[in-house]
C-alpha cells in the first residue's frame, strides 16, 4: 500500500511539474511571437525606406537615360527603355502606400501580411508591366536586391520569406508559361535555363537557411533570457513573500545558537520581548539563559528535548520583558545540522500565551466557582455529553447514589442503574437530544438507602461553541414527600367530602323541609306570618338529649332561616374547598365546544337575577351576537361571568352599576366586567387573584377567597389572560382574553 502511495505521489508530482513547464514554456512562447512581430514590424519601416531610396536611384537612372541614353542600356528592348520610368513611379507609389499601412492598427497587427504586401509590390509590378506588353521579364538583378534585402534586414520567420519567393516563381514560370509568353530577346526567347534556375534556388536557399539560423537563435536567446528573467522574478518575489512573512508574522521568528545569543529575530518577537526592533534583540541577547528566562533551567530543558526529539512545541515558559515585566511564551524549534550532522542553531517560532494564559486561569475560576455553587445546591444536578456519558455532578448526586465523583464521570446509566432503568433513562435522554431544548417528567430512582424515590427530572440541552450538541445538564427533584402529602390530602379531602359535607347537606334538606311544610300550614297558625312558630313532631325531631322528648317543640321560622341560610354558606365553602383542591391536583378540566359569549351571559345574568333584585344592581349587558365563535367550556365561561359579577356586588354597596362588553381583538376577545364601586388600592390588585386572598371590604366574612382564584385557573386553561384595572372610589374592571376559534 505504501509502495502504491509512493508511486501516486511520484506520478503526481511530474504531472503538477509538467504542467508548470508547459505553462511557462505557453508564456514564453507568447512573449517570444510577440517580440518577434514587434521586431519584423520596425525593421520592416527600416527595409521600406531602403526599397523607396533604392527605386528612387533606378528612377533617377531611367530619367537620365531618357535624356541622355547610357551605352550599357542600348541592347535592351525598345520596349523597357522607354517604360521603366512608369514602372519606377508604379513601385515607388506602393512602397509608400505600404509605409502609410504599416503605421496603421492592422500593419502594427499583421506585420507578416505587410512583408508579402510590401515584397510582392516590388516584385510583381515589373511582372505585371511585362505581361501587359506581351513578354516574360526575368528580373534577375532586381530579385536578389530584393530577396537578400529581407534576409539581412528582416531574419525571422524563414516562412515569410519563402512564401514571398513562391509566389513571384508562381507567376513567372506558371503564367508566362500558360500565356506562351518568351522573353523580348531574339537569341534567347527561353523562360528559363539550368544555370538560371540552379541560381534562383541556391540564392533563395542560402538567404532562406541564413533567416532560419538566425531566427532559431535569437528564439533560443530569447527563451533563455525569458526563463532566466522568470527564474529572477520568482526568486524574487519568494523572497519578498517570504521577508513579508518575516517582518510581518504575528509570531515571533529566531533563529539562536547553542551557546545562548540570537542570530536573527524578526519584529514580532522584539514586540514580545518588549524591543522597539529586532536588531536590539540579537545585540542584547548574549546569554538566554539567564537573561531571558525567569526559570533558568528551562533553556537546559529546551535544548534536552531538542536534542532527544529532534523538535519541539509548546514549550511554556515564563520572561522577563525588556521593562522587568513577566509574561507567558509558546515555543516552536528544532536543530538546524549540516550535512554532517552538526549542529548549527536552533530555529523556531515563538507566540505571546499570557492572554491566553490569564484566560485560563480565569476560567479555572470560573470552573471551581460553578462546581462550588453546584455543589452547595442540596438537589442532585448532573450532566453529560452528547453520547450519554456522565461528565460531572455535584455532592447532592454523589450522596444520591453513594458514589464518588469518580466512580461516576466516564459512567453511562447502564453503568449505574439496572437494565431496566438505564434503558428508560437512555431513552428519555435520546429523545432530548433529538427534540433539543426542555424536558420534564416524573420517574422513581433507587437512592443509596436501597428504596425507590418519587422524582421529577428537569433536563436540558446545551450547545457547544460551534453550534453543535453539546449534551445535557439534569436535575432531580426529589417529591416523594409530597407524594405523600398529597396522599393525606387526598385523604383530608375525602374526610371533609364525606365526615363535613354530607352531614351539612343533610341538617339543610331538613331545614328546607320543615321551611317548606311550614309555609303550607301558615294559614291555620292565626297569621303568625315569618314570626310565628313551627311545630317538630316526634317524627321530625332533631337531634336532641335523649330527655327531651316532647311531641313538639315550638321554634320560631326566622331561625330556622337562619340556620338554613348557615347551612348553605357551609355547604358553599366547603365545595370550594374541594373545588379549589382538585383544580390544584388535577388541574382544570374543559370540555370545549363552539360557544358564544353572548348566551353565556344572558344565563349568568339570568341565574343572577335574585341577587341583583336584592342589592339594587343595575346590569348593562353590552356583549352582541355576532361576535366570534370561542371554542371553550359553556358551564366554565359561566362561573367566570358569574363569580365576576357575584364579587362586583359582594365588595360594594347597593345601588351598584356593572357593564358587561365584549369585542374582537385580532385573534381573540378581549371581555370586560366594569363597576362603578369602591375600586382597588395597588397593593390589592396585585393579589387579588391569589388562593385565599379576600378584600377587607368584604361583605360576606365567611368567604374563602377562592373565586377570583378559580377564574385565573379557567382563563389560563382556556389559553387567555386575566387582569385587574381599579383606582380607589373610582370602579373597577376586571378583563380577560379568550382566543377566537379558527375552526369557524
Amino acid at each position: 500500500m505504501k509502495t502504491v502511495w509512493k508511486i501516486w505521489r511520484k506520478w503526481r508530482e511530474k504531472v503538477v511539474s509538467w504542467q508548470n513547464n508547459r505553462s511557462t514554456a505557453d508564456y514564453i512562447a507568447n512573449e517570444y511571437h510577440n517580440w518577434r512581430n514587434n521586431f519584423l514590424w520596425q525593421r520592416l519601416g527600416l527595409l521600406l525606406w531602403l526599397g523607396l531610396i533604392c527605386v528612387l536611384t533606378f528612377t533617377l537612372r531611367d530619367i537620365y537615360n531618357f535624356f541622355f541614353p547610357l551605352k550599357e542600356l542600348q541592347q535592351l528592348p525598345e520596349v523597357l527603355r522607354t517604360q521603366a520610368l512608369f514602372m519606377d513611379i508604379a513601385m515607388f507609389l506602393s512602397l509608400g502606400f505600404c509605409m502609410t499601412l504599416r503605421q496603421t492598427k492592422f500593419g502594427r497587427q499583421h506585420p507578416g501580411i505587410l512583408f508579402l504586401i510590401s515584397s510582392w509590390s516590388i516584385n510583381l509590378i515589373p511582372q505585371i508591366f511585362a505581361t501587359l506588353k506581351g513578354f516574360a521579364l526575368p528580373d534577375t538583378l532586381g530579385w536578389s536586391l530584393l530577396f537578400l534585402s529581407q534576409a539581412t534586414f528582416l531574419p525571422v520567420r524563414w516562412t515569410l520569406h519563402l512564401t514571398s519567393q513562391i509566389g513571384l516563381f508562381i507567376y513567372y514560370f506558371g503564367l508566362n508559361k500558360i500565356l506562351g509568353l518568351k522573353l523580348p530577346l531574339p537569341e534567347h526567347p527561353e523562360l528559363y535555363n539550368v544555370t538560371f534556375i540552379l541560381y534562383l534556388f541556391w540564392f533563395c536557399a542560402i538567404c532562406n537557411f541564413g533567416v532560419y539560423l538566425y531566427d532559431r537563435l535569437q528564439h533560443s536567446e530569447f527563451y533563455a533570457r525569458k526563463e532566466l528573467e522568470l527564474a529572477y522574478e520568482k526568486l524574487r518575489v519568494t523572497e519578498a513573500k517570504y521577508r513579508n512573512i518575516f517582518e510581518n508574522a504575528v509570531e515571533g521568528i529566531f533563529q539562536s545558537t547553542p551557546d545562548g545569543r540570537y542570530i536573527t529575530a524578526n519584529p514580532a518577537l522584539a514586540r514580545i520581548y518588549g524591543y522597539s526592533c529586532s536588531t536590539d534583540v540579537t545585540t542584547n541577547f548574549t546569554d538566554i539563559e539567564h537573561q531571558l528566562y525567569v526559570d533558568p533551567k528551562r533553556r537546559a530543558e529546551f535544548v534536552r528535548l531538542i536534542e532527544e526529539y529532534g523538535k519541539l512545541s509548546d514549550f511554556e515558559s515564563q520572561i522577563y520583558r525588556h521593562d522587568g515585566s513577566i509574561v507567558w511564551i509558546s515555543e516552536k524549534a528544532y536543530a538546524v545540522r549540516d550535512k554532517n550532522g552538526k549542529l548549527l542553531y536552533y530555529e523556531g517560532l515563538i507566540e505571546d500565551i499570557t492572554k491566553r494564559k490569564q484566560a485560563e486561569a480565569a476560567l479555572k475560576e470560573q470552573l471551581d466557582f460553578l462546581q462550588v455553587l453546584i455543589d452547595t445546591i442540596p438537589t442532585p444536578v448532573f450532566y453529560k455529553n452528547a453520547e450519554g456519558f456522565y461528565l460531572g455532578c455535584n455532592k447532592a448526586f454523589e450522596e444520591a447514589l453513594g458514589l464518588r465523583k469518580e466512580q461516576i464521570i466516564g459512567k453511562t446509566e447502564y453503568d449505574l442503574s439496572s437494565k431496566e432503568q438505564a434503558e428508560k433513562y437512555q431513552q428519555a435522554d435520546t429523545n432530548l437530544f433529538v427534540q433539543r431544548g426542555v424536558q420534564s417528567y416524573e420517574d422513581s430512582v433507587v437512592y443509596k438507602d436501597g428504596k425507590k424515590h418519587d422524582v421529577i427530572f428537569y433536563k436540558a440541552t446545551f450547545c457547544k461553541a460551534d453550534g453543535s450538541l453539546g449534551g445535557l445538564v439534569g436535575v432531580i427533584l426529589d417529591i416523594s414527600d409530597r407524594k405523600r402529602t398529597e396522599e393525606a390530602l387526598r385523604v383530608f379531602v375525602h374526610a371533609v367530602s364525606h365526615d363535613l359535607r354530607n352531614p351539612v347537606l343533610g341538617t339543610l334538606m331538613v331545614l328546607n323541609n320543615l321551611l317548606v311544610r311550614g309555609q303550607g300550614g301558615q294559614g291555620g297558625q292565626g297569621g303568625q306570618g315569618d314570626r310565628g312558630n313551627l311545630d317538630i313532631s316526634a317524627s321530625e325531631r332533631l337531634s336532641l338529649p335523649a330527655s327531651s322528648s316532647p311531641s313538639s317543640i315550638p321554634v320560631p321560622r326566622s331561625i330556622l332561616e337562619r340556620m338554613q341560610q348557615s347551612s348553605e354558606r357551609q355547604l358553599n365553602l366547603i365545595n370550594s374547598l374541594m373545588e379549589a383542591h382538585m383544580s390544584e391536583v388535577q388541574g382544570i378540566v374543559l370540555q370545549r365546544q363552539p360557544v358564544r359569549l353572548h348566551k353565556i351571559v344572558e344565563d349568568a345574568i339570568a341565574d343572577l337575577q335574585p341577587i341583583l333584585t336584592e342589592n339594587q344592581v343595575t346590569l348593562t349587558n353590552l356583549v352582541k351576537d355576532e361576535l366570534p365563535v370561542v371554542s371553550g367550556d359553556f358551564t366554565q365561561l359561566w362561573r367566570v361571568f358569574s363569580n365576576l359579577i357575584v364579587n362586583a356586588v359582594k365588595h360594594n354597596p347597593p345601588g351598584l352599576s356593572i357593564t358587561i362588553n365584549a369585542i374582537a381583538q385580532e385573534d381573540k376577545i378581549y371581555c370586560t366586567v366594569t363597576d362603578n364601586g369602591m375600586g382597588l388600592n395597588q397593593k390589592q390588585s396585585e393579589k387579588l387573584f391569589d388562593l385565599y386572598f379576600r378584600g377587607r371590604n368584604n361583605r360576606n366574612s365567611l368567604s374563602l377567597g377562592l373565586g377570583l382564584y378559580l377564574c385565573k385557573r379557567i382563563i389560563n386553561a382556556h389559553g387567555g389572560e386575566i387582569g385587574v384595572d381599579s383606582t380607589p372610589n373610582a370602579g373597577t374592571t376586571f378583563w380577560f382574553t379568550l382566543p377566537i376559534n379558527q375552526e369557524s
